[in-house]
């Protein structure tokens, strides 16, 4: 974490006097008796995200109700309603000292209208007015009681168990690598006789082998990387062959078969321009890739993050409760 970063989340716990949790940077705490999470957004990362689990009369949240508050306050861009988690994306931006001020306003104004309409903090597992939590569980920050909290990381830690007793499936991951591979090659084909510049072809059979690996196999691990990479350097020469196979056989009014054959003939006699050829092929390697490494790190921080289940733990400030 960043020094400036660093600073960012400490003005911020001592203006809204709230905790930053020391592994994950996300501030939690108690405003007006509402338990409250601010991390970054979900849906945008450049904005704050304040997170509440709640209930009204036993029931869960308004979503209406809710997006009434939304529509009516400037500095309040979206809320998702999940069960008794709420969700509001407010317009600041996460990180930035100079919007401090509006995360403290939008802040306290949000308890308000909660509190006004007589919302109360629960257990966002058993949905319970209960003492709760700031936690992490499987890598999803959360307000829980005791008991959700451990019940929920008994099950989380099973599954895990069994996810790893589980043979991956190597021949059917193939398969499936093999087909979205297909897939996409076919892609590269159909975009480039269309006449477009197939960049969005080669991201396509990057995901399409990668995830057609994993859900044929059970899973995406290391060796199953290896292979749908391996998959995706063969589809995309063979795509970009293809296409120019088909350019070769109208040009010529050959047959699709003779014309594919002739490919290199037709490069070594410059009726097809060597460069062009290998432009075009590197720029698809180039595009296969930037489908490829988004896809494989976000595979691997998931699998971390499946694993990820903890009590936040932070430092207090003096009093903790902001009076409204």
């Amino acid at each position: 974490m960043s020094n400036a970063m660093q600073d960012y989340l400490t003005q911020v716990a001592q203006r809204l006097r709230l905790s930053v949790d020391a592994q994950s940077g996300i501030l939690f705490g108690n405003q007006g008796g509402m338990n409250m999470l601010l991390t970054r957004g979900t849906s945008n990362q450049s904005y704050v995200s304040l997170v509440f689990s709640l209930t009204k009369g036993g029931q869960e949240p308004d979503g209406a109700e809710l997006k009434s508050f939304v529509k009516g306050n400037k500095l309040v861009a979206n809320c998702t309603v999940r069960r008794s988690r709420v969700e509001f994306i407010l317009k600041a931006r996460f990180g930035s000292l100079k919007d401090i001020d509006k995360l403290e306003q939008v802040t306290r104004e949000t308890v308000s209208f909660l509190r006004s309409r007589g919302y109360q903090s629960c257990c966002q597992g058993c949905g319970q007015t209960v003492q709760t939590e700031a936690c992490v569980m499987a890598g999803v920050p959360s307000l829980l009681c005791d008991s959700c909290y451990q019940q929920q990381d008994s099950m989380k830690e099973q599954a895990r168990q069994e996810m790893e007793r589980k043979p991956e499936n190597v021949l059917a991951g193939i398969v499936g690598a093999l087909l979205g591979s297909v897939l996409g090659a076919a892609c590269i084909v159909l975009l480039e006789q269309m006449g477009y510049v197939a960049a969005l072809s080669g991201i396509v059979l990057a995901i399409c082998t990668l995830k057609g690996y994993e859900l044929l196999s059970g899973r995406l691990s290391t060796r199953g990387i290896v292979i749908a990479c391996v998959l995706m350097l063969v589809m995309t020469y063979v795509g970009d062959r293809l296409d120019w196979a088909i350019t070769a056989a109208k040009y010529f009014e050959v047959s699709f078969t003779d014309a594919y054959r002739a490919i290199p003939y037709l490069i070594q006699e410059e009726a097809i321009e060597a460069g062009d050829y290998i432009g075009n092929l590197l720029q698809l390697y180039l595009f296969t890739l930037i489908g490829a490494v988004p896809t494989i790190v976000g595979s691997l921080k998931n699998r971390k993050l499946a694993n990820v289940t903890y009590r936040m733990q932070g430092k207090p400030p003096a009093d903790n409760t902001v009076e409204f």
